[in-house]
């Protein structure tokens, strides 16, 4: 375990070096009473119904409603009723400290979500409990892809991914009558589109047909996941940059085509603000996650009766990669309940507690549910995307480039008109530099 390994999420504590040196040792993990008596070795074999213990687990945000948590209280209380399971809520905002401190403490809590671009750091530190040997039971190869990447960290199983969003089409659908434009059914005919309305609104002022800011990336990995190119992958122990490869430039060529030809948004701007834009008549279509209609609903509710969502179409006509936010979970790894927190952890990949994410208009864990999905329009094309979704590079220092805004400066750069190629390897060098570092 090297320590700058532990500087990627600022824990400086003993206990992770231990944990992450000490891998070779099969009782690295805390136990549970009564799981020594099921003649299983495993530290996830399951304790006796009649354990007595309290159960913490952290819990981010309102998008695990109280009645799920009641849900999963009162079923796993059906098999431990002696176990007194504590739901905590925390903030986003300020996470990863909160959650370096709490990891590194004796009162530690059992089980913790992170984001799913958070997670590497915190795996890489030896945080939180191996899950190589369970995976299958919680998911395994169903689990959607990009949210198991974030997951697994040095080939081996950590997070549990919990819930997703991805990212859609929402547009208007008057105009798209008025142009007589019909729902794209691949990519070309979705830049086509963007450009038909811009040029059928030039009297509009600030009009996009596609909106898109030079320094949303996350709409830009897209185009160049379509085209075939990609961040950076690992090969042989060491990162490669892909972002100056012909199919990344080639993706990134049509992204600066649609910020020159379909939109009027300014390469130095990001998203934050673009249903706001929407309201005020600004926007045909723009890339962003699946509620982005609802919050443009409530900002305007007038423009409700207008919009319409769909999945970005492909090249190749089937849905585009998409870029899968969302978060996972994971056994602290100086959690004294690792067995009945990894009960728990079942309980909560199942598809009784999944489906209710996935009623929510939230994209749940695993494929086998996606089309449970309900709700708007813009929850069921969300899981439509997210059948081909894709991560970021897994590393434990790609918070860091997040951080260092290397892909919002390029996009930046594409927008402003300069070269691609350029661009795209000064970022590519910069990527990979904080890689391997």
């Amino acid at each position: 375990m090297r320590f700058k390994k532990l500087a990627a999420v600022g824990i400086v504590g003993t206990l992770f070096l231990t944990a992450a040196c000490g891998s070779d040792d099969d009782d690295e993990s805390g136990g549970d009473e009564g799981s020594e008596d099921s003649g299983n070795d495993s530290a996830f074999a399951a304790p006796d119904p009649d354990t007595e213990a309290t159960l913490r687990v952290w819990l981010n945000g309102p998008d695990t409603p109280q009645t799920m948590r009641d849900y999963a209280i009162e079923t796993f209380k059906e098999t431990y009723p002696n176990v007194t399971v504590e739901i905590e809520e925390q903030e986003w905002d300020g996470i990863v400290p909160l959650l370096t401190t709490a990891l590194n403490s004796a009162d530690t809590p059992d089980i913790v979500e992170m984001g799913n671009t958070q997670a590497q750091g915190f795996e890489a530190a030896g945080a939180l409990v191996d899950l190589t040997e369970v995976e299958g039971d919680l998911g395994g190869d169903d689990l959607l892809d990009s949210l198991k990447e974030a997951g697994t960290y040095d080939d081996k199983f950590y997070g549990l991914p919990l819930y997703a969003g991805a990212r859609v089409v929402t547009y208007r659908t008057d105009l798209f009558a008025a142009s007589g434009i019909e729902v794209p059914t691949d990519l070309e005919g979705f830049i086509e589109a963007g450009k038909t309305l811009q040029a059928d609104n030039a009297g509009t002022p600030n009009f996009s047909g596609i909106y898109f800011p030079g320094r949303n990336w996350q709409a830009m990995l897209s185009f160049l996941w379509d085209a075939g190119g990609d961040i950076a992958v690992r090969e042989d122990g060491e990162w490669v940059g892909q972002l100056a490869d012909d199919g990344s430039v080639e993706g990134l060529t049509t992204v600066q085509d649609i910020m020159e030809n379909a939109n009027q948004a300014p390469a130095d701007s990001d998203d934050r603000n673009d249903y706001i834009e929407f309201c005020a008549n600004e926007i045909g279509m723009l890339m962003g996650p699946g509620w982005k209609s609802g919050q443009i609903a409530e900002e305007c509710p007038e423009m409700e009766d207008k919009l319409g969502v769909f999945a970005l179409p492909g090249s190749d006509g089937a849905v585009a990669p998409s870029f899968l936010g969302g978060s996972v979970v994971g056994i602290s790894a100086k959690s004294q309940n690792t067995a009945l927190a990894y009960e728990f952890l079942k309980l909560i990949s199942s598809e009784g507690f999944q489906t209710q994410y996935a009623e929510a208009g939230l994209i749940p864990n695993q494929k086998a549910f996606l089309d449970k999905v309900t709700g708007s329009p813009g929850a069921v094309a969300q899981a439509e995307a997210a059948e081909n979704s894709r991560f970021t590079p897994s590393s434990e220092f790609w918070a860091e480039v997040e951080g260092g805004d290397i892909l919002q400066d390029m996009g930046t750069a594409i927008g402003n008109g300069d070269d691609v190629a350029d661009a795209a390897s000064t970022a590519n060098d910069a990527i990979v530099e904080i890689l391997n570092q």
